[in-house]
């Protein structure tokens, strides 16, 4: 399916002027009529009525006589291409020589490689943009490519690349909105990186390069200090005199951050005490109240605890909570209490449900909803598979709701994404034999079939080794790490060693086993940051956090993170609404909302090697050009008081900047 190249391209591209970067075809003056066709698709060019123009430079580029129906075909295919109508621009693509007219050549390629964007293939993009830009070539077109590279290295994981090909924009770029639009995503690209990235990779001299990358540092740090902000802005000025940063984008950008920075003062907590969810609970509780003790305790919140148990007394707690001057509300934990606020219309305070459910009608504006859903790891596997060029997948997942869930998010993400699904099949958890259906998935069944034929045609044994199905480029597994040890042999055995193995995180335990593990080789997951990378002496880390909390090493690990993450989000829900571009650094991954406010996870990705997991990195974020810059609709959020002082930092981590693509 079609999918719409970032809004940044097009929004502040829009063709960069492509009218008049293509030389006149040489048609005007041969009749009237074809005077007029030509002044009516510049017109329908001009009003943004692409396919229209697209259409009409097509007509045109039948009647006219070589070279110049190369320059009409390529201003159709353009033009088709703001249409969003890829396919017909690469049709007409297809049948444009270039050699015929060399001056076209860069930007065919340009236009070539903006397709690749548009079906997410950074490799195919970054091969046609290695080249440079010619000499002499306009500056709409020099624009073009900056702004295509850079697109193509964010893709590809690389943030730092990205920002600098934005920062080659910058400079080729007059018009002050747009200047100011590129300098903000600028901003937003290097914020992504986590602060050891930005200290490492810091150029020496620092340039204007280093001098972007010590200003995401600044914002980063962020924690609605206004009188701190401001004297880390004054010393930055003097560091950096001559950035070209445009005063407005500061003063903007750092009141916008002041006005969202919300921390409440009266904190209510629905966690159930017994049944089914009560050790879950109870693992998000110590999470929470270890990421609000690092607090200082002039900034601590007022905590009040209420007792969740029973979904039924979801609506009673949360009026409770508000008539008790609570102004903001964490929990429920369970999806009937969610679904219950989820119908609930308008609500009086803020809410951050520890739970998601779909949508059955619009979502309150107030309702907040985060939790470590399989879906996020379903749809991530979709999207790295794809940018590592694969397109034909097969997946082996159990017969559960769980697996059930995890095949759909997947089959959803990667058709949308033009993936093809070739095979699936649903093994029984509770067996340790799974030859039926592996052999079901990889065809081997339809190969023994063929030799019982074969063999009974013939009236003899034959000898026969059978051929497993070629139509598949990677398997997606989805199992516990019990099952996933069984599983791994057994698709060995059954000729399916060199398939590449997506798994979801339920594979690995949390903690390294190298000797239970070491059949998991070669598998790829994602994974929460949080068990994944080394922290260092952050009190929150993993292993210094199992010091103080030994339960924080068992069964809910990940809920300890999820914990952490339910406090240091608070302050930070305003900004994260005003754009899905803006994120959060979180121990369950980079965190950011969706239009109808339930957070997402960008995960860490990494492969099992000798039985431990090595990190590669964040894995990139495929958005499209509605994701990136439409503005979600603004929540009202508690107004703080005039007491407080600085809370939790928000920070942003690494998205797989830097980093090296493994061989598949």
């Amino acid at each position: 399916m079609q999918q719409r190249h970032t809004k940044f391209l097009l929004a502040l591209l829009i063709l960069l002027t492509v009218i008049g970067c293509v030389p006149s075809p040489g048609v005007r003056g041969t009749d009237s009529k074809t005077d007029q066709l030509m002044e009516q698709a510049n017109t329908l060019e001009q009003v943004g009525e692409h396919a229209a123009a697209a259409a009409l430079f097509e007509q045109l580029a039948l009647q006219a006589r070589p070279p110049a129906d190369q320059a009409l075909l390529l201003r159709a295919a353009e033009n088709y291409f703001q249409a969003q109508d890829g396919e017909r621009a690469a049709a007409l693509l297809a049948r444009i020589n270039t050699q015929a007219l060399p001056a076209l050549d860069f930007q065919n390629r340009l236009l070539v490689a903006e397709l690749a964007l548009n079906r997410n293939r950074p490799d195919e993009a970054m091969a046609l943009l290695s080249e440079g830009v010619p000499e002499g070539t306009d500056t709409p077109l020099r624009q073009r490519f900056h702004a295509d590279r850079a697109e193509g290295f964010r893709l590809s994981g690389n943030l730092l690349e990205s920002a600098r090909e934005l920062g080659e924009l910058d400079l080729l770029l007059e018009d002050t909105d747009k200047r100011l639009e590129n300098q903000l995503l600028i901003i937003q690209t290097l914020t992504a990186l986590t602060d050891t990235a930005l200290d490492l990779l810091q150029p020496n001299p620092p340039g204007i390069q280093g001098g972007w990358m010590a200003l995401a540092r600044i914002i980063k740090g962020h924690t609605g200090d206004t009188n701190q902000i401001q004297e880390q802005l004054k010393s930055w000025r003097e560091r950096f005199p001559s950035h070209p940063t445009i005063p407005g984008l500061l003063d903007g950008y750092f009141q916008k951050l002041e006005s969202q920075y919300q921390r409440p003062n009266h904190l209510a907590i629905l966690l159930p005490k017994s049944g089914p969810y009560a050790n879950a609970a109870k693992a998000l509780r110590d999470g929470f109240m270890a990421a609000y003790y690092q607090q200082p305790p002039e900034s601590r919140p007022q905590l009040v605890f209420y007792d969740s148990s029973d979904s039924a007394d979801t609506w009673p707690l949360y009026r409770q909570a508000v008539d008790s001057g609570a102004d903001m509300v964490i929990g429920p934990l369970n999806k009937e209490g969610v679904a219950q606020l989820a119908r609930a219309g308008e609500l009086e305070v803020p809410v951050l449900a520890l739970n998601q459910v779909p949508p059955e009608t619009t979502p309150p504006v107030r309702l907040y909803q985060f939790g470590l859903a399989p879906e996020d790891e379903a749809r991530q596997i979709a999207e790295r598979a794809w940018l590592y060029g694969h397109t034909r997948a097969i997946i082996f997942t159990p017969q559960d709701d769980w697996g059930d869930r995890i095949l759909q998010a997947f089959r959803d993400r990667w058709e949308r994404l033009g993936g093809i699904l070739s095979e699936q099949q649903r093994y029984d958890a509770k067996e340790n034999d799974f030859s039926g259906a592996i052999q079901a998935l990889l065809n081997l069944d339809e190969s023994q079939a063929r030799r019982s034929r074969l063999q009974k045609l013939f009236g003899q044994q034959l000898e026969f080794e059978p051929r497993r199905r070629e139509d598949a480029d990677f398997i997606l597994l989805a199992a516990n790490p019990l099952k996933a040890r069984q599983i791994r042999p057994q698709f060995q055995f059954h000729h399916a060693a060199d398939i590449p193995i997506y798994a979801t995180s339920s594979i690995y335990t949390g903690v390294p086993t190298p000797a239970e593990d070491q059949d998991l080789e070669g598998i790829k997951f994602p994974d929460i940051p949080w068990l994944l990378l080394n922290e260092g002496d952050n009190p929150l880390a993993r292993d210094n956090l199992a010091r103080l909390l030994p339960d924080s090493q068992g069964t809910y690990r990940r809920l300890y993170a999820m914990g952490i993450d339910s406090f240091r989000l608070l302050p930070h829900l305003g900004r994260l609404q005003s754009s899905p571009r803006e994120s959060i650094e979180g121990k369950t991954g980079n965190l950011y909302l969706d239009s109808i406010r339930q957070i997402h996870r960008q995960l860490v990705w990494a492969e099992m090697y000798k039985g431990v997991p090595k990190a590669i990195g964040y894995a990139p974020r495929m958005m499209s050009m509605t994701d990136e810059m439409e503005s979600l609709p603004a929540a009202p959020a508690p107004a703080p008081s005039e007491s407080e002082t600085p809370g939790a930092r928000g920070i942003i981590p690494e998205a797989g900047a830097a980093t090296i693509k493994p061989a598949e």
